[in-house]
């Protein structure tokens, strides 16, 4: 029987594992934690919150975190991760308990949201509010400020993954863990200002890219050194209507920033995956041929990126597929018959692929998906390859 770090590098590859690998992302406060690690200060956001206002130090926000990751990671037997840090960072800002489900945090109020069970704005407007993000002018003065070298980087960030990793080294489970970095390629978290930049300031455009690029690389850079072998990169591009901006902005904006990106994960012996929603058509020879990636990650199957076509355009023959079980509506709002379905379906046609194909919800277990849904989805997958199931 193979590795998981052995199945991964074959459907890297273009070669057939054993079984298709299986790859997931856990939100941190998705309720199908509760089955597997109980409502814990890492698993439910309300009881979260209630401990930062009681005091909890960073480090045991960072412990109960990588406790409850490895579990769910482990639970599902899954050949590659993507972990989430802690909630905080050292000598955080503590939220103020103003109710039984609310706080106050930097002069905002918060509230638990009864559907979801996760902490969000009181007031929606709040999470546009102009107050809430930079401005055009900070922007600049933020450009104007930066002397050309890269933000030292902030070994805090790696203390889940270090404890995650010391916790599957002493049950001697081989992951292949991915890392996470934008270097300002994600046009879609663009200010409307900054797009209207690639047209109107290109210059200041540049600059500010340039400045992301050098701050994403370092980091990059630091994930490879500690042993991520495989770096998610881009970011959202594209929205169900096609790309945010035109093709030829694209091309001469972004598409550089990417293969320069990947060149730095190659050279540094990782493997680079373009991880974003959308239906990325309009500029699908850039993004999946012209960019050299090895993998496609977000593969927004309701946009229209549906596996079959990916295979009829040939993009499979060149990049790994790691998708796609429908998270948008299957996994939320679908029967159990239609997740074995779609499952099955994926499988089959990931099988055709001889770019290789991981298995993997088209984004991630959000808070919409039915924890039930997921279940079924892995025991349908670990039944297709002669698995026991799973009991919980």
């Amino acid at each position: 029987m193979s590795t998981g770090t052995e199945r991964i590098n074959l459907a890297f590859t273009h070669k057939v594992p054993d079984r298709t690998p299986l790859f997931e992302i856990f939100q941190p406060f998705q309720p199908i934690h509760w089955d597997i690690c109980g409502k814990t200060v890492a698993t439910h956001q309300a009881s979260c919150w209630d401990a930062m206002a009681d005091g909890i130090s960073w480090e045991e926000l960072v412990e109960a975190s990588a406790k409850a990751q490895f579990a769910i990671c482990k639970f599902f037997s899954l050949d590659m991760v993507r972990l989430t840090g802690a909630p905080a960072s050292p000598n955080y800002e503590r939220p103020v308990k103003t109710g039984a489900e609310s706080w106050t945090l930097k002069g905002i109020d918060y509230v638990v949201n009864p559907g979801t069970q996760m902490v969000e704005y009181a007031d929606p407007a709040d999470a546009m509010s102009y107050s809430n993000r930079l401005t055009e002018e900070d922007l600049i003065k933020k450009i104007e400020a930066w002397n050309g070298n890269a933000a030292e980087v902030n070994v805090n960030n790696f203390a889940v993954y270090n404890r995650v990793r010391k916790l599957a080294e002493q049950e001697d489970i081989d992951w292949v863990y991915m890392g996470e970095i934008g270097a300002g390629t994600g046009v879609a978290f663009y200010p409307p200002f900054m797009l209207m930049w690639m047209l109107t300031e290109p210059e200041l455009y540049r600059r500010w890219l340039e400045m992301s690029k050098v701050d994403a690389f370092r980091q990059t850079e630091a994930m490879l050194s500690r042993g991520l072998k495989v770096i998610a990169l881009g970011g959202d591009v594209s929205c169900d209507k096609g790309p945010f901006i035109s093709p030829q902005l694209y091309r001469e904006f972004i598409l550089p920033v990417i293969q320069e990106h990947v060149d730095l994960v190659h050279k540094h012996g990782g493997r680079a995956v373009y991880t974003s929603d959308g239906d990325h058509w309009d500029i699908k020879d850039d993004f999946f041929f012209n960019s050299n990636i090895d993998g496609y990650k977000e593969v927004d199957k309701a946009a229209g990126m549906t596996m079959e076509r990916l295979i009829e355009a040939g993009i499979d023959r060149k990049v790994c597929i790691i998708g796609n079980i429908d998270a948008r509506h299957i996994l939320c709002h679908g029967t159990k018959d239609e997740v074995r379905n779609e499952v099955i379906q994926c499988l089959k046609l990931g099988q055709l692929s001889p770019g290789g194909h991981i298995l993997h919800a088209s984004h991630s277990v959000h808070e919409d998906v039915i924890p039930g849904n997921y279940y079924t989805a892995v025991n349908t997958y670990r039944e297709f390859f002669g698995m026991e199931p799973l009991q919980y």
